[in-house]
């Protein structure tokens, strides 16, 4: 010890206080604390210690604790012992000296940490010391006692020695408890925990948001703190119950505070008002009984006791301040450090010594910060316990508001399984009678879970959409309706009351966006001068225990978007407010578009005809709607105008425009308004670059109500809604093309001189037209025979659009005529519905008849003649000839209108005609007579021409000699004639091989 000592001391005079402590470390190590106790108690230095306190001075244990290291061993020098009289005080001293070691380091937790360490063992140390000393006086003073001594003796004697170690183990626990509030005040010097005491005094000491010290080590410096504290409380009680001894009928305030059963709940349960009629008179009995008890308080201390100890035992409140004092700082310590049970613990104790003194403010205050401590742990019988306490606390203070509260919190269905019967049908009686209170009136409660609720939309209208709110960081679920649509909102209220109760009325806060948003943005409260709407269940209403259904009915008139926003109970004087934002339900709302309009207009006629003035006539018809007011616009692109209705023929003139504007009067369902004017058209231009579509719009915009709206006003309870607007637009265009259309006109010869035509004709127009006559003008040299109109047919037939007509007509060719037409037309007039005819002149395209006409003509000494080659072989050799035969046919020579005049081939006969057979371009040479005239002399209309083929290639031939025919003039006019070609069809064998 000598050794270790001195080079500690060493290394503390280097400032080396690391290696200091460690040369206790290592002492600690070589001699435990056990060797220096065990070494007391055999050389009995407590007796020589006590001996040198009796002589006056500075005792050997002052020395020790205060580490002075030269007047500890001055005083083993002086005294004459060796360490063996001083072993009991090497602890002491070695904790002193490490101390200052761990202060030098800057390590104050680790201070703590020791200090914890040290007292607990000293304490149980010196508590072992004085049971041994009883002991061992117990069987010495026993022994002495002798068979003859009587019983009274005896006990006295046993009582002395009792009271003597009861007095002993006093003087322990005192210096335990003195030491515990000694470290506890100078940590403040240490540690600022003040700032975080200020704020959870602040808070209101709230569990649910406590205040754990910002630093490790201030965390650990509270756990520390905490845990001597925890001690310091132990020993406070153990003291007291030593402070009063065995004496008859005393009882340490204490433990009969925090007892399983405490006294309040051995009393009968009053109802309400029969306590609060009795309130004053129960606070007065309260009063006197604390005089009885204080007065009856007179504790037994040791001698030697700080004043602070002796202080908190004058009298029972005392006592249980010091308690509540050393309960509040553990608490605070325990939150710092993060050890919120340890704390709810200790602050139900608080509780119940508040109780026991009649604060039922300061135990409330205490119990209502600490009753969700066990709700978060889902300890559901601790929880209900404490709700039991509070409840119990809050209806002898008489605080109303705050035992209503309570009241609604104890019905929470996750406690419904532990609470007793007779306990929820006491809170329930003592509810029924709170909410008839005046005083449950004014404040706006809450969403409490002794009632649930859940709402819900049934509408026909299917579909519904969601929208994310920002300024409540949820979600609204929007279902879809329409203005006059039948909506049934469904609340569900599921009650956890054990007895059915009736409320005065059930109301839903229908609140618009627009407000809702600008509610929580305020102060999120929603109140009646908020809602758009209120709906309301009639009374009388009972809500059954456990599950009620509760139907609102709503038409809404207004196009909007509504939030369900709170639904409002009322019982009695009091009014619970579940509002949605609070609920974890989902938020659910309505957006309510405008109905759909049945209103209707009709603009007549369907289409326009170009060129022409017309009639237009609009009708608007009000269906269902209420319609309070509109404007009808007519607009005309270029090409059209308008006049507005009524105008006077003499101006009309004057009065054409591109726009006309006519306000349209307000009207009841099922009305009818017919406006008509005149529109007039110029002609279509057509153009491939542009449209050149006339058209004319009529917009009618109007201002209307659902025809529920009057009905729903009358009952008093919808607002005044703005009307909705609707536009309906109607056109009617000028046809780019005409009513009739020639879809095909084709013709074809007949006959010796007839020619038939057939037109097809599609209708274009969307409404049914009737055809009321027509003509067929056709140039020369056709013209329609007599008889000719196959269509009488046609007349007073209505054509749908897109039919196609099918006319046919029998020509005829003529010479000669006073008809001067350019063109072939149809002219075709149409009649409509109101009578009024159009005259449709359609172009005809027969330009193959005419061609084919006009070539008959031009040409009419030319023919088409027609031959036929033949081999003799179909194969052969090269250079080998073989036999070639042309059969030509003469018939086609003659025209058709040669023949009608009465010509032929043998009446031509003075006009020759040369052949020719050429070989170029094909594969052979020919011999023979491969050109002459052909012999018209003959009857027979077929010439035969033979020449003969050589083949010049090997392989397959497919190229043959070609014949060609041509007039030769004759006569003294031969120089003035022109002849005319005569074209040869050949048809040659298919290959030669």
């Amino acid at each position: 010890f000598l050794v270790k000592e001195s080079l500690a001391f060493s290394y503390e005079q280097m400032q080396l206080p690391d290696e200091a402590k460690l040369q206790y470390e290592e002492l600690e190590a070589f001699l435990p604390e056990e060797t220096w106790r065990k070494l007391a108690q055999v050389s009995g230095s407590g007796a020589a210690e006590k001996n040198d306190e009796e002589k006056g001075g500075t005792s050997p244990s002052d020395l020790a604790m205060a580490g002075d290291s030269e007047g500890f061993r001055h005083y083993i020098k002086t005294s004459g012992q060796d360490l063996r009289g001083v072993s009991r005080l090497v602890p002491q001293y070695m904790y002193a000296r490490e101390t200052r070691l761990l202060f030098q380091m800057g390590s104050t937790v680790d201070v703590l940490a020791r200090s914890k360490d040290f007292l607990l063992r000293e304490h149980r140390n010196r508590l072992s010391d004085v049971s041994l000393e009883f002991g061992r006086r117990w069987k010495e003073e026993m022994g002495h006692v002798s068979m003859n001594s009587s019983s009274e003796e005896v006990l006295s004697k046993q009582t002395a020695m009792k009271r003597e170690r009861y007095r002993r183990e006093a003087e322990v626990e005192a210096w335990a408890l003195s030491s515990c509030w000694d470290i506890k005040c100078a940590s403040k010097h240490y540690f600022s925990f003040a700032s975080a005491s200020e704020t959870s005094q602040e808070g209101g000491n709230n569990s649910a948001s406590p205040a754990i010290a910002s630093t490790v080590e201030e965390r650990d410096a509270a756990r520390f703190l905490a845990e001597i504290l925890d001690f310091a409380i132990l020993r406070l009680n153990r003291l007291g119950d030593l402070a009063i001894g065995e004496e008859e009928g005393k009882v340490n305030p204490i433990r009969k505070a925090t007892s399983e059963r405490p006294v309040d709940t051995l009393q009968p349960w009053e109802p309400w008002r029969e306590l609060q009629q009795r309130r004053g008179e129960i606070k007065q009995k309260k009063i006197e009984s604390r005089k009885n008890d204080g007065s009856d308080w007179s504790p037994t201390l040791p001698s030697g006791v700080s004043t602070w100890l002796r202080n908190a035992f004058a009298d029972t409140s005392s006592f249980e301040e010091t308690y509540l004092e050393l309960a509040d700082a553990a608490v605070l310590f325990n939150r710092l450090a993060g050890r919120f049970r340890f704390a709810s613990r200790l602050e139900d104790h608080r509780a119940e010594v508040h109780i026991s003194r009649g604060e039922y403010d300061l135990a409330a205050n205490v119990l209502s910060n600490n009753v969700g401590a066990c709700a978060r742990d889902q300890w559901n019988r601790a929880h209900y316990w404490r709700i039991f306490r509070l409840a119990c606390c809050q209806r002898m203070s008489g605080d109303v508001l705050a035992y209503l509260e309570t009241l609604t919190q104890s019905f929470n269905p996750r406690l419904s399984s532990v609470a007793p019967k007779k306990t929820s049908s006491l809170f329930q009686r003592d509810l029924e009678a709170i909410v008839t209170d005046a005083a449950v009136a004014e404040p706006r409660w809450g969403a409490f879970p002794f009632l649930e609720t859940e709402l819900s939309i049934e509408s026909e209208t299917a579909g519904k959409t969601s929208q994310l709110l920002p300024f409540l960081r949820r979600k609204l679920t929007k279902h879809l309706s329409f203005v006059g649509d039948e909506l049934t909102f469904t609340l569900s209220i599921n009650s956890h009351l054990p007895r059915s109760i009736s409320v005065n009325g059930i109301r839903l806060y229908l609140v618009t966006f627009e407000k809702y948003e600008q509610v929580y943005r305020r102060n999120g409260i929603v109140t009646e001068d908020d809602a758009f709407r209120i709906l309301s269940v009639d009374a009388p209403i009972t809500i059954e225990p456990g599950k009620n259904q509760f139907s609102f009915f709503w038409q809404p008139m207004t196009y909007s978007t509504y939030v369900l926003a709170t639904v409002e109970i009322q019982w009695k004087e009091a009014s619970f407010f579940y509002d949605s934002a609070l609920l974890r339900k989902p938020m659910i709302g309505v957006d309510v578009q405008p109905s759909e309009p049945t209103q209707t207009i009709e603009l007549n006629p369907l289409f326009l005809i170009p060129g022409h003035v017309q009639n237009v006539r609009l009708v608007f018809q009000s269906g269902s709607d209420i319609i309070t007011e509109g404007v009808v616009k007519l607009s005309c692109s270029d090409g059209l105008q308008v006049v507005p209705p009524k105008t006077d023929p003499s101006k009309l003139d004057d009065s054409w425009s591109d726009e006309c504007i006519i306000p349209l009067a307000s009207c009841e369902p099922g009305k009818k308004i017919v406006i008509t004017t005149l529109v007039k058209s110029a002609s279509v231009k057509h153009d491939d670059d542009t449209d050149n579509v006339q058209t004319m719009r009529a917009i009618v915009e109007t201002l209307y109500r659902q025809e529920s709206y009057s009905k729903v006003l009358e009952k008093g309870e919808e607002p005044e809604s703005r009307p909705m607007k609707t536009l309906l637009e109607a056109m009617v265009t000028t046809l780019d093309r005409p009513a009739l259309t020639v879809d095909d006109a084709e013709a074809f010869e007949f006959g010796d001189d007839h020619v038939m035509v057939n037109i097809s004709l599609q209708c274009n127009s969307p409404v049914p037209f009737y055809i009321k006559e027509w003509y067929l003008d056709l140039p020369l040299p056709l013209q329609l025979d007599e008889g000719g109109d196959f269509n009488e047919g046609m007349f007073g037939h209505a054509i749908p659009e897109g039919e196609m007509l099918l006319l046919g007509f029998r020509c005829i060719r003529c010479e000669d005529s006073n008809k001067q037409i350019k063109r072939p037309v149809l002219r075709v007039v149409l009649q409509d519905d109101f009578g009024k005819t159009f005259l449709q002149v359609l172009p005809l395209n027969l330009e193959d008849i005419y061609k084919q006409l006009r070539k008959e003509d031009m040409y009419a000494e030319s023919y088409n003649a027609t031959a036929e080659l033949t081999c003799s072989a179909k194969e052969g050799t090269v250079g080998h000839p073989v036999p070639f035969v042309y059969n030509v046919d003469l018939q086609s020579l003659i025209s058709p209108k040669r023949k009608a005049n009465g010509h032929s081939i043998a009446s031509d006969a003075g006009c020759p005609i040369l052949y020719t057979i050429l070989s170029e371009g094909s594969d052979w040479i020919v011999s023979g007579k491969v050109q002459g005239l052909l012999d018209l002399s003959s009857q027979s209309e077929t010439i035969t021409l033979q020449v003969r083929g050589i083949p010049t290639q090997s392989g397959i031939l497919r190229n043959f000699p070609e014949l060609f025919l041509e007039y030769l003039p004759a006569g003294k006019d031969a120089k003035n004639f022109v002849t005319p070609p005569i074209t040869v069809q050949c048809r040659n064998p298919e290959c030669f091989k």
